[in-house]
């Protein structure tokens, strides 16, 4: 997994420090930094703008176990499981933006590094787990704000990260296939991650 993230860094830096800036004016941003909260934690990305349509980010986040926002329940056939979950991950994204007029409408196309796993437990002493290791995972979505401008900046993405599904097993308890079956089935634990993310950051 280092390899591959040291990989990555130096593919993105190798780009953005061989594209001519094409920026024009005072009031455009050559850098960006941002803070965002989504479904998988919270994150810090440090953008580079290429061009006033293209922004490249490199992002670093996730969620710690234990939190408050990371334990929820969920009824799958039947039974109700509390679902504490957790994720760590680096990732890199573009942003592009088609229209010249409409500088706050992105595309937004990427890859991640990292994990999610969760943890089910349906309090009769029986517990298993669904977790995301496979890597790298693709994202795509589209977005509003985070113009690349200077000053403050803010912004809403939308989209998804298609996975290959996770690695569901039971870890205590009696054996019970039919609920690794339900488990694998619920569309909680599919391989297309739905993502809804805010921030608010800076432009210089």
């Amino acid at each position: 997994m280092t390899h591959r993230i040291a990989s990555l860094v130096g593919t993105l830096c190798l780009f953005t420090s061989s594209t001519a800036f094409a920026l024009r004016g005072p009031a455009n941003a050559e850098y960006a930094v941002n803070v965002a909260g989504s479904p998988f934690g919270a994150a810090v990305n440090f953008g580079r703008h290429t061009s006033e349509k293209t922004t490249w980010f490199a992002a670093i986040g996730g969620l710690p176990a234990g939190t408050p926002v990371s334990e929820m329940t969920l009824d799958i056939d039947g039974t109700e499981y509390t679902v504490n979950a957790s994720s760590s991950y680096v990732g890199f994204f573009v942003n592009h933006r088609p229209f010249e007029e409409a500088d706050w409408f992105r595309f937004n196309a990427g890859i991640a590094v990292g994990s999610i796993e969760n943890a089910l437990d349906d309090g009769s002493g029986n517990t298993f787990e669904a977790n995301y290791n496979v890597n790298p995972v693709g994202y795509v979505g589209i977005g509003a704000g985070f113009r690349p401008k200077k000053g403050l900046i803010y912004g809403l993405d939308i989209g998804w990260l298609q996975s290959s599904g996770p690695d569901i097993a039971q870890t205590a308890g009696d054996a019970n296939p039919d609920a690794l079956d339900a488990i694998a089935d619920h569309s909680f634990f599919g391989n297309v991650l739905p993502n809804i993310q805010v921030g608010i950051g800076w432009g210089f």
